[in-house]
């Protein structure tokens, strides 16, 4: 007896140590994990916050090192608050999709959302946050969602499941806390300690992680293997998914927050899958047969010539005869429904390529059961049901679902995303109070064209997506089977590149060679704003501002830019070209006080959008001011000399313009442009 008090008494002091520890550790913000919202800024009563882009670290604690695969860091989202009165806001949860990959995400669905929404209530302002996250699976998801309550939202939607085999915390990527939900959150929640965190950075140091290389998230991925038909990985990804969302909903519910769970589409028609091996029970002539009744179907399948119905009834024989040795191999199902679709059976051909989709052993799709764990999960759990599979296959062909609405085996086309909005738009005619629309409400969404040219949509980012889809089924284990695809993607990236102008080229090759501020579109608008093509330029400057609001280059000097063009165009600038620069200045004002801002950036800002506003003596003196600095005169000559130039030229200041241009121009070398600036000069001073 005295034994087992002396045991509980140790263990009372050790948790008491330890939990004393983590106080005084608390207090040492470095430790901290990463929040979801962090602020920026303040001015007066406003505050600028963002969505935080090091926030999925905390899921990476304890997996792969101290570095998550590249490429796997959420995108920011800038906001102010207070919030207007009038705001409807919604958060937007799941993986790459929800993130908008391939495609930029101002045109991801989530933006698509936030437009559509804007159409039918337009009393309110709506605002849809982007809380998407590569790779990780539902039970991150649902994490994440919990801590976005913090930005106290009126709709909450979930799209999620396609990485609950392999992404984080996933049935079969590598192992965080366990197999059960339960275990995973025990996990979570010791990795986000305080002590955690100080005992992992030491031990990292002393086993040399520091600068450790990245893996991509292919390479993780692909580390964890095949899972065969019948893994007991197979249900535990199911029950995870199934336990995760219902926590989901009994959170949302619990908040009196309405919750949309979105059913999941993958390309079934266009991506082949990846084959298990025939078991070892099979005997060495069944195992023959197999293997060339499946080689000559394939061979079939892959000639030329006439009777093309002939060759695919004898490919389907003899992959009926291979399917009856070994039915579970995804790729004969695969390419059953390629011959079902050929002569002209489309219903059954849709059930063959589900069936191969479904016995893939690397299961980047989610498969069948996964969609129907949302199905039955919605109603119960009270929540709203967007049945995009649904919705998928009634847009697309009677076979299944395939490149009209894909750019790769899950990730949506723009068509794509501007469906799932859709979907999830109308799925809140089921909803209540302020989240139901009515038909009349649904009646004001416009056509997709127009959503694409809303948000943006340039040719440029359609080669971009090509040529990197193309390159992701380049990698193994996708390379297999979808040779033509890659084939096709490079094809149709020829075509786009053959369109695009001698401006969007050059800006196309500056970006891909590294150069400049890393933004295809800006780079893309300053090449078409130097061959003076303004109208042109306009479309990508504006594209910029909705990409990366509230930052220097993508916003600001977007905005500049993009007022610029306009004065050339129309020789001043409108009512709704002064309001975009006016905002343009508040936003300036924000973040002159945001962490990192370089301060020299704000007078020639300040003066080159007095400039635009016809505020000539503002814009002298703020002009003047980022002249003295070397940095601006360096980066900025070309607008700084011209505008500063007009502007001193308009009140009779012809010498000193005289002098800023010599200055200036001779220090960065550019011999023509001075003497161009010194002849405008002059003919102006002559009258």
């Amino acid at each position: 007896m005295n034994a087992w008090i002396g045991r509980l008494l140790a263990l009372g002091i050790g948790l008491g140590f330890v939990l004393v520890l983590e106080g005084i550790l608390r207090l040492v913000p470095g430790l901290a994990p990463e929040p979801l919202v962090v602020e920026l800024a303040r001015e007066g009563e406003k505050s600028l916050h963002t969505v935080n882009p090091s926030y999925p670290l905390r899921f990476f604690s304890g997996t792969i090192g101290r570095q998550p695969p590249s490429g796997m860091l959420m995108a920011p989202y800038p906001f102010v608050e207070p919030l207007p009165e009038n705001l409807f806001r919604v958060i937007f949860a799941g993986g790459s999709t929800v993130q908008g990959f391939p495609h930029p995400r101002r045109l991801a669905a989530a933006s698509y959302l936030q437009a559509m929404l804007q159409d039918a209530w337009p009393d309110r302002q709506v605002e849809v946050i982007n809380v998407g996250i590569t790779a990780v699976s539902s039970f991150a998801v649902a994490r994440t969602v919990e801590d976005a309550f913090a930005l106290r939202p009126d709709l909450v939607v979930v799209y999620t499941g396609h990485n609950d085999f392999y992404g984080l915390y996933g049935a079969a990527s590598l192992r965080q806390g366990g197999d059960s939900v339960l275990s995973k959150r025990m996990y979570y929640w010791l990795m986000q300690l305080r002590l955690t965190t100080l005992l992992r950075t030491v031990m990292g140091r002393f086993e040399g992680e520091e600068g450790e290389a990245s893996e991509s998230l292919l390479q993780v991925m692909s580390s964890s293997g095949a899972i065969l038909p019948g893994d007991p990985r197979r249900e535990r990804a199911q029950e995870n998914l199934r336990e995760n969302l219902h926590q989901l909903a009994v959170f949302c519910r619990r908040q009196d927050v309405p919750l949309v769970l979105c059913t999941l589409a993958s390309n079934e028609v266009g991506f082949a899958p990846t084959s298990a091996e025939l078991p070892d029970s099979t005997s060495r002539e069944e195992r023959q047969l197999w293997k060339e009744e499946f080689a000559q179907a394939s061979a079939l399948l892959g000639e030329e010539g006439p009777n093309p119905t002939v060759r695919v009834r004898r490919a389907l024989l003899h992959l009926e005869r291979a399917e009856a040795i070994f039915s579970q191999h995804a790729l004969l199902h695969y390419l059953r429904g390629k011959c079902l679709v050929g002569l002209g059976e489309h219903a059954v051909a849709r059930e063959a390529f589900i069936r191969a989709r479904d016995l893939d052993v690397h299961p980047w799709r989610a498969p069948s059961e996964f969609n129907q764990v949302i199905r039955d999960l919605a109603e119960p759990t009270a929540s709203l049901l967007a049945d995009v599979e649904a919705a998928f296959y009634r847009v697309g062909p009677e076979e299944g679902i395939g490149w009209e609405l894909m750019t790769d085996h899950l990730h949506p086309s723009l068509a794509g995303e501007a469906l799932i909005a859709r979907t999830v738009v109308r799925a809140l005619r089921q909803g209540s109070g302020g989240t139901r629309l009515d038909t009349d409400q649904l009646n004001r969404l416009r056509n997709d064209g127009e959503y694409h040219q809303l948000l943006g949509h340039l040719p440029v980012e359609d080669l971009v997506v090509r040529l990197s889809m193309a390159e992701l089924l380049s990698e193994p284990p996708m390379d297999r089977g979808n040779e033509s695809q890659v084939a096709r993607l490079m094809r149709e990236g020829k075509v786009v590149w053959e369109r695009l102008s001698e401006g969007e080229r050059n800006g196309y090759d500056h970006w891909r060679s590294g150069k400049g501020v890393g933004l295809l579109t800006l780079s893309v608008a300053d090449q078409l704003f130097a061959r003076q093509q303004f109208d042109r330029a306009q479309r990508y400057y504006r594209a910029a501002r909705r990409e990366e609001p509230f930052t220097i280059w993508g916003d600001l000097w977007a905005t500049l830019r993009w007022g610029r063009c306009e004065e050339m165009l129309r020789g001043s600038l409108g009512g709704d070209a002064r309001t975009r620069v006016e905002e343009g200045i508040e936003r300036a004002r924000f973040l002159a006080l945001a962490p990192g801002f370089d301060p020299t950036f704000q007078p020639f800002f300040m003066g080159y959008a007095r400039h635009l506003l016809g505020e000539g003596e503002a814009a002298i003196r703020h002009l003047e001011q980022a002249a003295l600095e070397k940095k601006i005169r360096q980066q900025f000559y070309f607008d700084l000399l011209t505008i500063l130039c007009e502007e001193l030229v308009a009140v009779g200041r012809f010498d000193e313009a005289e002098g800023y241009v010599r200055k200036i121009a001779g220090e960065q070398g550019q011999e023509a442009f001075e003497r161009y600036l010194l002849d405008f000069i002059r003919k102006r001073k002559a009258g």
